[in-house]
């Protein structure tokens, strides 16, 4: 039942300060009732400064001495106005101090002062029972600086130990009763929290709580594991168990609305700003979890920090110590930096500003990823296979041969090692992969300079990089720690050869398909027409090769050109005008139905483009980059025309 004096105090307004403003009001009809009398005393009286401050003082104390006598009429109303004034102000100040005492006594008695602060608290949980379970899940929420309101039936526990604590906000009273529930805010609460020893009050408490609330968070405490169900079944989102589970458990399950998981990559230099930015939204860092590649569940550790005096802690503690920290910064080295964190917060909101300002500083890696999700993650961004030992990364590049040098220079000047190159052949389901074992510039030297000696092995390796997507390869780059091939992978990419790092193969096709400057251009036109050759020459595309497609047998002859320039194009001329060659072109060219294929690469994505509008226009091309079953469709069909595409 709600107390008498509830009434007489306004709920949600604070009453705290009353008391000082009372005083201060009297204190200033003091000294304004002193500033008249001294006035008052100097024009009326005819009194020095000294004197009329004597005659004020006497006169509103009514002491009275008759040293100083008023004798005219004026100053004797004056006199009386001043007495009088004196007399109220005694008065005032009586009833005031009257007043105050009381207050101060119903607010210690009643528990007048913690229902104000009740009534302004909003976010909060509500902790219904404050026996052993109450206390302890109450020290976890105290932990983490989240206020919580409890409610204890038995009222001497509330009034002697409760109300002492100036931390602890508490209601003597019953939970069942909704009054109770209201007063205790479960309208403007985040959470109900049940832990009484008695399972069936839990179950009424839930349902009470339910009623008020439908969407509010539930945990309760089931004293004994046959009434789960029924508390899951009155409306509790979590059930706990004392018998299998602690106190942590209990806070665990009623932060669940308001926890999520971030996963970060980042130094050990970097911790401070990652806690403070989690500190600064008043989140608690609950753990951290290491993903090591070999082990399938992360290595956890708690930490429970909440405060910048936490933080600030283990930080110091780590610069005194440094074979401490050495640790730690073999732990990162070995997770590549890549670590996860339990935090709770006050709400959804505080979580979701520090997932958006991680992101700001480049530090989130993702939000409540699991395991496979983070093993991807680790994969892409993380720089480990053979752990500690031989930090390794995978980069996808796309450049010239003209290129090599810069590319390996950038390499080598951070200590790493080149150690393998990868080629994307089309038709082929597996990638063409050379080991290199490039480690010093002159190695380095040693190779470009027999590529500038022999033409042939420079022409055999710039058809192989035309061929690969346009220039588009991968290396297996191996160095001294992650810091190094971080700082290779960053200026590769500001180079803008780096296409991506540790990517999968289906992300390589897609890679190649979005910047790789090689394309398949089914044409159709005579045997002793060059013309879309002259086209794709002139616009300074080169023509790896030609395929002609045998229809009812199904076959593909193919012929290697490799037309880089107006020279080759020539020569190629000079070669179809030998009537052997001739012969044998218009024989292949005639049961092909004159159609068949050019593999093209250029400079770039623009070109290539350039390239396929011009053969449009000129009625020749069929198609760009078909299937096979697309290709054998417009072979085998008597109306090829229809698939001709026009400009």
């Amino acid at each position: 039942m709600r107390p008498p004096y509830m009434p007489l105090l306004p709920i949600g307004k604070d009453l705290s300060n009353l008391p000082v403003k009372l005083a201060l009001y009297a204190l200033t009809g003091v000294l304004l009732l002193i500033t008249y009398g001294v006035v008052g005393s100097i024009y009326i009286m005819h009194l020095d400064l000294l004197n009329s401050l004597y005659f004020t003082i006497q006169t509103i104390a009514t002491v009275g001495f008759g040293d100083i006598r008023p004798i005219t009429p004026l100053q004797k109303i004056f006199t009386i106005t001043l007495i009088m004034g004196g007399v109220a102000l005694l008065a005032y100040a009586f009833t005031l101090t009257i007043t105050v005492v009381t207050m101060a006594v119903e607010e210690i008695t009643s528990g007048a002062k913690q229902r104000r602060m009740i009534a302004a608290c909003k976010d909060h949980f509500v902790l219904c029972g404050y026996g052993r379970v109450g206390s302890a899940v109450n020290k976890e929420l105290k932990k983490r600086n989240i206020q919580a309101i409890i409610i204890e039936r038995d009222e001497s526990v509330v009034k002697k130990q409760l109300w002492n604590d100036p931390d602890i906000l508490a209601i003597p009273g019953d939970a069942t009763d909704e009054d109770i529930m209201i007063e205790a805010g479960i309208k403007k609460a985040r959470g109900v929290i049940i832990t009484t020893g008695d399972d069936v009050d839990n179950l009424f408490i839930t349902l009470t709580a339910r009623e008020i609330h439908p969407k509010i968070w539930i945990v309760t405490r089931a004293s004994k594991s046959e009434n789960v169900r029924r508390l899951y079944r009155s409306g509790a989102d979590k059930v706990i168990s004392p018998e299998t589970s602690g106190a942590e458990d209990i806070y665990f399950a009623s932060m669940e609305p308001t926890i999520m998981k971030i996963t970060d990559m980042h130094s050990v230099n970097e911790i401070r700003k990652e806690s403070e930015i989690i500190l600064k939204y008043g989140c608690t860092l609950e753990n951290i979890e290491y993903h090591l590649p070999e082990f399938r569940e992360p290595l956890a550790r708690k930490i429970g920090v909440s405060d910048q005096s936490q933080l600030n802690r283990f930080l110091n503690g780590l610069e005194r110590e440094g074979a401490r920290k050495k640790s730690l910064e073999s732990i990162y080295e070995s997770v590549s930096g890549i670590h996860s964190h339990w935090i709770s917060g006050p709400n959804k909101e505080s979580l979701e500003k520090v997932v958006e300002e991680l992101k700001r500083e480049g530090i989130l890696l993702g939000v409540n990823l699991n395991e496979e999700e983070i093993k991807e993650v680790a994969r892409k961004k993380g720089r480990m296979v053979e752990v500690v030992l031989k930090p390794e990364m995978i980069i996808t590049e796309m450049h010239d041969v003209t290129d090599i040098k810069e590319e390996a220079e950038i390499i080598l000047k951070y200590g790493c090692t080149l150690e393998d190159i990868i080629y994307y052949l089309p038709g082929f389901n597996e990638p063409l992969k050379r080991k290199v074992k490039l480690s010093n510039p002159k190695a380095m030297d040693k190779f470009l300079n027999s590529l500038n000696e022999d033409s042939e092995r420079m022409e055999s390796l710039e058809r192989l990089y035309t061929i690969s997507g346009g220039g588009i390869h991968s290396h297996t780059i191996s160095g001294p720690d992650t810091q190094s091939l971080s700082k290779v992978e960053e200026e590769l990419k500001t180079r803008g050869y780096l296409l991506g790092v540790n990517l999968t193969h289906n992300e390589i096709v897609q890679k190649i398909s979005q910047f790789g400057r090689v394309t398949e251009l089914l044409l159709r036109h005579k045997a002793s027409d060059i013309d879309d050759k002259r086209i794709i020459i002139n616009m300074e595309g080169r023509i790896l090769d030609s395929k002609h497609y045998l229809p009812g047998l199904r076959q593909v002859v193919t012929r290697k050109l490799y037309l880089k320039n107006k020279n080759d194009l020539k020569r190629c001329e000079e070669e179809y005008e030998k009537p052997d060659a001739r012969r044998s072109l218009e024989a292949l060219s005639q049961i092909s139905r004159q159609v068949h294929s050019h593999t093209v690469s250029a400079r770039n994505v623009e070109t290539i483009k350039k390239i396929v509008e011009a053969l449009g226009k000129s009625g020749m091309l069929l198609g760009v980059d078909l299937s096979e079953a697309e290709i054998w469709n417009i072979v085998e069909s008597e109306k090829i025309e229809q698939f001709c595409i026009t400009g």
